[in-house]
């Protein structure tokens, strides 16, 4: 290109291109970089941002000296009775479940979300294995997080003539994004 083709002479009152040579790139790879900069910036910023989301799930307290309680059986809801009919409606959380919040929900946009659980607890309060019994809305990942959280929960377990014993735990875990 010739220099009287140069469209940097376009310029009001240019009769030589503003920048020359080797400079001229250097100028270009700046404004290159500074772009490049805002968008790292850019993309960090939603990243932390996203990281920080916090969730709040309404569980019941974990109590410091818990005291035992047993539903009655008719207390239960029929969905939650066991073949003893002896289900935990309330349970005392020892070591309460804090399941995080989906990420399939957050990409559905779900605000709030609930899982319906019911668990075998051990004597010692340990939970052994957790079944979904309704999620809303389903397959976002509720109960799921619920399942994986109350794993690694532990509850006061029914007492029998003052001994603990094993027992159905029924509960529900309500999420929402703050």
């Amino acid at each position: 290109m010739t220099d009287d083709m140069d469209p940097r002479l376009e310029l009001p009152g240019a009769t030589t291109p503003p920048v020359e040579g080797r400079r001229w790139l250097w100028v270009k790879l700046g404004v290159w970089g500074v772009a490049l900069a805002l968008i790292i910036g850019a993309a960090w910023s939603v990243a932390w941002v996203l990281s920080n989301v916090r969730v709040r799930l309404d569980l019941p307290p974990a109590a410091e000296t818990p005291p035992s309680y047993t539903a009655p059986p008719e207390a239960a809801p029929a969905s939650y009775e066991n073949d003893e009919g002896e289900v935990i409606t309330r349970p005392v959380w020892l070591q309460a479940p804090r399941p995080e919040y989906p990420e399939r929900a957050q990409r559905a946009g779900a605000e709030r979300g609930m899982a319906r659980l019911e668990c075998q607890a051990g004597a010692d309060g340990h939970m052994r294995s957790c079944r979904i019994v309704e999620e809303s809305p389903v397959g976002v990942g509720f109960g799921q997080q619920a399942v994986a959280a109350t794993m690694r929960a532990r509850v006061q377990p029914r007492l029998v003539d003052g001994q603990p014993v094993e027992s159905r735990v029924a509960f529900t875990a309500r999420y929402r994004l703050e």
